[in-house]
């Protein structure tokens, strides 16, 4: 039916005052200077890790070679300029979260996962060593990170109960263990949480923990921080603790808020959780591998440390068990040299922070910006006969930053609502140069809860050969993990967009009309300008009826959702041959190898079959000057790089537009195994055993590349990595059952179906009709592809 103005309005009013202040329209004008690694690739992996800036590192570099920055354990001027140095970033970080050091203990870490164990490691459950009978329990949200989760095999011996609770659980354990009044007893009980005073009991005290983040991970949902205050003054009401919970019990609160700082400010000064665990490069981008642990005074003497390392004492004698810590928290938990250069670093990204991006509470809005109109919009999208594409998980309507971070999650069905495995959604992403994240995220627990996994579904799951971070995405037509899209302060509309029409290009079967995916109807190209709430619904409306009227049209013309259905079918390879298949009769028609791995085809009549497929097919491989396998994502002029097969003479021969040719033996590992140089690769995440083909090719590959130091392997004969393919049952079998394989990706042979590749083709020279012609970064395919061209660029 038509849209109209009046029907749009109130929708519009709603979304395009609260939206339009929100978006950093600065980024779009900074972000090709500021952000030059991105090129024309799209990035929103943001939850894994975000991207620094040019002048940030710039920033480092500069710092690095002006200042002279010594160990901090040292005692000269350079040491004393590191430790000044650390000082004041510490300072910086603390009031970063709105705290300070009279407050919190801010110890510096490997990152958000050391910062766990730390407090695994050390957390007491007793006030009372000498009575640990007396102990708490252990409770954490089941929508937590796997470090998390894995707090729970330390605590086992220590504590007298652990609890996993989903959110209604958890929320329930709460309310119902709230004080209701401010009378004497309640006094007695907020007392005994921490801020005791001197004539409090406090031997043989039990002292729980809960542990929950303040965004996760894997929807983006944020939970409420208010329920650190309720638990420490109140505690949990668990039903079939061991423990018999009592006035003076003590509950702490652990918050791992290393997904929600990177998006969201964290002020320390309101809520004040024991232990904040955190990784900068989530911020930051730069540097990896450093994080914090913040420990608030009333949670210092909770945590009982036995390891000591250089830096941590005040003295220890080798020929006695006898140290002292030092008294400083953080110097005693910061076990040996810091990494000083690294947190020297962190001063230029809290520059950055509000130099680009206007700091975190205008970050926050407008990362939410950009995913509400990446979410609303895939909401949206529905096959032909009505059913969604998507299924979007969380819990909330996606209205406010308050309540949502910058993360979507989702998975893909089919127009018949089964579901499209995770690893096809990448593997079409990575063809269209989007980075984003899939599986489980690992968090176990919300992938449990939203793909309805049951833990005895789980263990059948790892029987049957999935193991996380694997390939794996359906069982029994049922997924085992999703999609997750998550944005940053450099993030555009432009990015949200592009990811929205890949997956309507790829994967939206049939629509009723081409989603074009307008600007939001609060989004301007300048900053200056205000909305017209009643023009700009007047627009949409006129915009959407003549989408409408001119799909009608394109029908009544042959022209079917704007896409032209017509090919040129004269431009067909061994057409002679084709005509000969039948239903029950097929022909092969080519056969190509490959014997550099993603180089040219080399098209054979006839060829020998080995133990690990086509004889010499995917036995080279180009690596770059770190031992990196070049692929034609990295370097795409590697397609023009034919190579031959000369058996007669056993050779190998290169050859290269504009350059002569190059030779090599076949048995080069029999003649050259003696001076050879024997590497190990790693080729789609199996490590392969190589030699080195040499300096004269390496010379000859360099020059035409016009790439210093790229080397050419090969496969050792006697390497033992095997096909990646499972059995008919889907189950993977024992190495020494399956074929051997070369550097192909999973199996020895790809076998192709000609009308599948004229489908395809058929597809591919379609034209769209899209209004929005500056996002040229999705790749288009040439108008005149032929059948073969398109079949040669297939390789298993």
């Amino acid at each position: 039916s038509e849209f109209t103005t009046s029907r749009l309005l109130d929708f519009v009013r709603s979304v395009a005052m609260a939206t339009t202040n929100m978006y950093n329209y600065s980024i779009e004008k900074l972000r090709t200077d500021e952000f030059p690694h991105l090129k024309n690739s799209v990035y929103v992996d943001h939850a894994g890790a975000t991207l620094f800036s040019k002048s940030q590192i710039d920033a480092v570099h500069q710092d690095l070679i002006s200042n002279l920055y010594g160990n901090p354990h040292s005692h000269n001027t350079s040491s004393k300029l590191a430790t000044d140095t650390i000082d004041q970033i510490r300072y910086r970080l603390l009031k970063f979260f709105n705290t300070s050091h009279n407050e919190y203990s801010l110890i510096f870490t490997a990152g958000c996962t050391a910062s766990l164990k730390i407090v695994a490691d050390c957390f007491s459950f007793s006030s009372d060593k000498k009575h640990p009978e007396a102990s708490g329990v252990f409770c954490f949200l089941d929508d937590n990170h796997t470090s998390v989760q894995g707090m729970r095999e330390v605590f086992a011996e220590r504590c007298s109960g652990i609890f996993c609770l989903d959110e209604n659980e958890l929320k329930t354990a709460i309310d119902s263990h709230l004080p209701v009044d401010t009378t004497e007893s309640g006094s007695k009980h907020q007392l005994s949480n921490g801020e005791a005073s001197s004539s409090v009991d406090l031997q043989s005290t039990p002292q729980s923990l809960l542990a929950y983040p303040a965004q996760s991970n894997f929807s983006g949902k944020k939970y409420p921080l208010e329920w650190i205050k309720q638990v420490q003054e109140a505690g949990l009401n668990l039903s079939g603790s061991r423990n018999k919970q009592t006035a003076s019990e003590r509950w702490f609160v652990l918050l791992d808020a290393a997904g929600f700082v990177s998006t969201s400010r964290l002020n320390l000064s309101e809520i004040k959780p024991d232990f904040v665990t955190i990784s900068f490069y989530k911020i930051f981008g730069y540097p990896t591998g450093l994080g914090a642990l913040l420990v608030h005074k009333r949670a210092w003497n909770t945590l009982s440390k036995q390891y000591f390392s250089g830096g941590t004492v005040a003295m220890s004698t080798a020929k006695e068990r006898f140290h002292v810590f030092r008294d400083t928290l953080h110097e005693k938990f910061e076990d040996g040299t810091l990494p000083f250069l690294s947190i020297i670093s962190l001063r230029h990204g809290l520059d950055v922070i509000n130099k680009l991006a206007g700091g975190m509470d205008k970050i926050s809005e407008h990362i939410f910006a950009v995913a509400q109109y990446f979410h609303h919009n895939l909401q949206q999208l529905h096959h032909g006969n009505g059913n969604p594409l998507a299924q979007i998980y969380g819990d909330i309507d996606f209205q406010s930053p308050v309540g949502q971070g910058g993360i979507v999650t989702f998975n893909l069905k089919r127009s018949d609502g089964k579901f499209i495995g995770f690893a096809e959604v990448d593997k079409f992403a990575q063809l269209h140069d989007i980075h984003l994240r899939t599986g489980c995220f690992c968090n176990i627990g919300a992938c449990q809860r939203y793909l309805n996994l049951s833990s005895k579904l789980i263990k059948d799951n790892f029987a049957a050969g999935h193991v996380c971070g694997d390939n794996v995405d359906l069982i029994n037509g049922l997924p085992t993990g999703a999609v997750r899209v998550s944005f940053a302060y450099m993030s555009t509309i432009a990015d949200a967009r592009v990811c929205l029409r890949f997956i309507a290009d790829s994967f939206l079967e049939q629509p009723t009309a081409i989603p074009t995916f307008p600007d939001p109807v609060w989004y301007r190209s300048s900053g200056g300008d205000t909305v017209d709430v009643q023009v700009v619904a007047e627009k949409v409306a006129e915009k959407i009826n003549g989408i409408s009227e001119k799909n009608v049209s394109s029908k009544e013309n042959g022209v079917v959702n704007g896409f032209h259905r017509a090919i040129n079918k004269g431009e067909i390879t061994a057409a002679s041959v084709s005509k000969t298949c039948s239903e029950t009769v097929r022909k092969v028609t080519d056969i190509c190898l490959y014997p550099v791995k993603s180089c040219g085809a080399f098209r054979v009549s006839e060829w020998e079959m080995c133990s690990k497929g086509l004889l010499y097919d995917r036995e080279w491989v180009l690596v770059s000057d770190t031992g990196v396998v070049i692929g034609q994502k990295r370097e795409p002029r590697i397609c023009l790089l034919s190579p031959c097969i000369d058996l007669s003479r056993r050779k190998l021969i290169l050859s290269f537009p504009g350059a002569s040719s190059f030779e090599l033996p076949l048995d080069q590992e029999e003649e050259f195994d003696a001076m050879a140089s024997l590497c190990t690769n790693k080729v789609c995440g199996d490590r392969v055993n190589t030699f080195d083909c040499g300096d004269a090719v390496s010379e000859w590959l360099s020059k035409n590349f016009e790439t210093s130091g790229i080397r050419l392997l090969r496969q050792q004969s006697d390497d033992a990595r095997t096909s990646k393919l499972k059995d008919k049952d889907n189950i993977n079998t024992d190495d020494i059952d399956k074929p051997k394989l070369s550097m192909a990706n999973e199996s020895q042979l790809l076998l192709l179906s000609r009308s599948s590749v004229r489908g395809l083709q058929k597809k591919m020279v379609e034209i769209k009709d899209v209004d929005d012609a500056d996002d040229t970064r999705l790749p288009t395919a040439p108008a005149d592809i032929t059948e073969d061209n398109l079949m040669l660029r297939f390789r298993g």
